[in-house]
């Protein structure tokens, strides 16, 4: 699995979607969806970028930024929200 595809799958996780509701969002099917975060399709630029929207993150901080560094962001991120 590509780190990208990690990345997603742990964003989702952290944020509480399940795959349905990301899929939902972004107007495919979960089975597609699916098939992106497992890394057994591309992600387009304009994929990453509904992703990034979704999660209220920069497309730069989504593929630049490593696992670690992104998961407290989005920790940070809904903990505030949450407050």
């Amino acid at each position: 699995m590509s780190a990208i595809a990690i990345k997603l799958r742990k964003l989702r996780e952290i944020y509480g979607y399940p795959q349905e509701y990301v899929a939902y969002q972004m107007g495919i099917s979960q089975a597609a969806y699916s098939k992106k975060e497992n890394g057994k399709t591309e992600l387009s630029l304009t994929v990453l970028e509904q992703l990034a929207s979704l999660y209220q993150i920069s497309m730069l901080d989504l593929i630049a930024l490593s696992l670690s560094d992104l998961l407290i962001m989005a920790v940070q991120k809904t903990t505030n929200a949450s407050s």
